[in-house]
């Protein structure tokens, strides 16, 4: 449990008052912009770094606050850092072992086989990392992470020198492999596609403060901000107004939703759409003209203008492959709706 804390990164404040707690063998994520402070908030919770205020608990320990901080060896917090850091004088097992020292003999070379079953690597315990791929190296260094059985593990950015694919690839393998292992963790990144594959539950961090604790499914379709509505993927604001308890009058007419909309009737409000809440249809009777295409393997991402002048984005099959300036039928396909006021 973090309980407001404020952290400062080179004389500058960074977090202010932040406050979350993750549940027993949860995974949990901080997201946020670059220099917003999620790694010095990891590093505080490891007991690298001194908290200006607030404390950080862990099953029932206080391990930091203002007044008094446990050395980090004894916290019972594993890390997995950006750079892998694995020894590269030492093999595969050898590595994974490194911090079983009080452990004996039959126990370590249990843990390493019962570790690298998990990870996907049994036969390898001899190699050496140089004779790794880059994921292999991050499974390696999460197993050595995992290797004492931490009643925590912080993961920070460990992907962040892969590529994209594989980036997507091993935070839902980690994922897997975690829970199979019972293990709470809590990784930080400023990618939303990492974080909604890991994540159980995801902090969005915005100027040192958390604007939304939620699940993937809830920042994505009921975002509780304008910069959460951005930030976890792309989207359009547009003017409309509350024109019922659970209607909007849009640019693409009435719209409904799923429940009471929280502003009164006529008020002017921003509307939020994604992509995917406007979908290519050649049997719709309404039409948009093309303005813009983004070929995306599966489908194409395209930009529409309305009649009003409005451009939205909008998802379409990757075979329906219309031009620039063509006219084409869009319907919508809105569960929620994202609204919030106009100031």
């Amino acid at each position: 449990m973090i309980r407001d804390v404020s952290l400062t990164y080179d004389k500058t404040a960074v977090i202010e008052n932040l406050s979350m707690a993750l549940k027993p063998q949860e995974l949990g994520c901080i997201l946020g912009p670059s220099g917003c402070g999620k790694s010095t908030l990891l590093r505080a919770i490891a007991g690298f770094q001194a908290l200006n205020s607030g404390e950080i608990w862990l099953d029932n320990r206080l391990l930091a606050s203002t007044s008094q901080a446990m050395p980090p060896e004894t916290r019972g917090v594993g890390m997995v850092f950006q750079d892998i850091a694995l020894f590269p004088h030492l093999t595969v097992a050898e590595n994974i072992e490194f911090g079983l020292t009080d452990w004996t003999d039959v126990s370590r070379r249990e843990r390493v086989a019962e570790l690298l079953q998990l990870i996907g690597l049994p036969g390898l315990e001899a190699r050496y990392p140089h004779e790794l791929s880059g994921g292999q190296q991050q499974r390696v260094a999460l197993a050595r992470a995992m290797a004492p059985k931490p009643n925590l593990l912080l993961l920070d950015e460990p992907f962040s020198g892969l590529d994209t694919e594989l980036r997507g690839r091993l935070a839902s393998e980690i994922r897997t492999i975690l829970k199979s292992d019972g293990i709470c963790s809590l990784m930080v990144t400023h990618d939303q596609r990492e974080a909604f594959d890991f994540a159980d539950r995801i902090a969005v961090i915005h100027d040192g403060h958390i604007c939304q604790f939620d699940t993937p499914y809830n920042l994505y379709h009921e975002p509780s901000s304008p910069f959460v509505a951005h930030f976890v993927g792309p989207g359009e604001m547009v003017d409309a107004v509350i024109a019922g308890p659970r209607s909007v009058d849009s640019p693409l007419g009435i719209l409904t939703n799923d429940a009471d909309l929280e502003f009164p009737t006529g008020t002017p409000v921003k509307l939020f759409l994604r992509p995917d809440d406007l979908i290519h249809d050649d049997a719709s009777d309404y039409h948009a003209t093309l303005v813009g295409k983004h070929f995306r393997g599966a489908h194409h991402l395209y930009e529409v203008r309305l009649d009003n002048g409005v451009v939205l984005g909008c998802f379409a099959p990757s075979h329906h492959n219309h031009s620039i300036g063509e006219a084409i039928g869009v319907t919508l396909d809105v569960e929620h709706l994202v609204v919030f006021p106009t100031h």
